[in-house]
């Protein structure tokens, strides 16, 4: 399982456009990484801070909450989501890794 108390936004970054499923016990959902940028460099940060954003199809509603995910190139991890828009062509979710 990836680490994320370690993993860097550049690590992300590569895999720009590339899907990410979210795994549930009956199945998985496709989201596909959009965005991952850094949010600027803090001090008292053990890494740069950084944001993910992923898209998923029209009207996909989920709560924010903690998702099994599984990419390619990534491997499995758990990342906290949390949707930011939904509308007729998209549905929109972040991540931000502090």
């Amino acid at each position: 399982m990836l680490e994320l108390d370690k993993v860097e936004c550049e690590q992300f970054a590569a895999c720009l456009n590339q899907d990410f499923e979210i795994v549930f016990p009956d199945g998985t959902l496709p989201l596909k990484l959009s965005e991952a940028h850094p949010l600027g460099a803090r001090p008292e940060s053990v890494r740069e801070p950084f944001a993910l954003t992923f898209l998923g199809r029209a009207g996909l509603r989920l709560p924010q909450g903690i998702y099994k995910m599984r990419n390619a190139t990534l491997g499995e991890m758990e990342i906290f989501l949390v949707q930011i828009a939904v509308d007729q062509t998209r549905s929109t979710f972040e991540a931000v890794f502090n």
